[in-house]
């Protein structure tokens, strides 16, 4: 079964761009990650388009640059990207 979460954007996360700094990305992850990504108190997606549907709704669409971030990043990473931690009652 695939599962899913938000990781930090690679654009920020990899390049350092700064205007995606609070920006977020699909992530698949593996079983074992997802322990680790509810520990911390990510989001499991079991659906790849809820995924698509929950960075959708942080990334604001219409200007890609300008993210309209919710909640923090964790300091633990899923291939390099800091885990999305929602804000409560997200």
């Amino acid at each position: 079964m695939e599962t899913f979460t938000l990781v930090r954007h690679s654009g920020y996360a990899v390049a350092g761009n700064p205007d995606l700094e609070d920006a977020v990305e699909v992530a698949e992850i593996t079983s074992q990650q997802a322990y680790m990504v509810r520990a911390v108190g990510g989001r499991i997606f079991t659906s790849r388009a809820d995924a698509y549907a929950a960075e959708a709704a942080i990334n604001d669409p219409a200007v890609p640059h300008l993210p309209r971030h919710r909640g923090h990043f964790a300091s633990q990473r899923i291939a390099g990207a800091e885990i999305h931690v929602p804000a409560a009652g997200r």
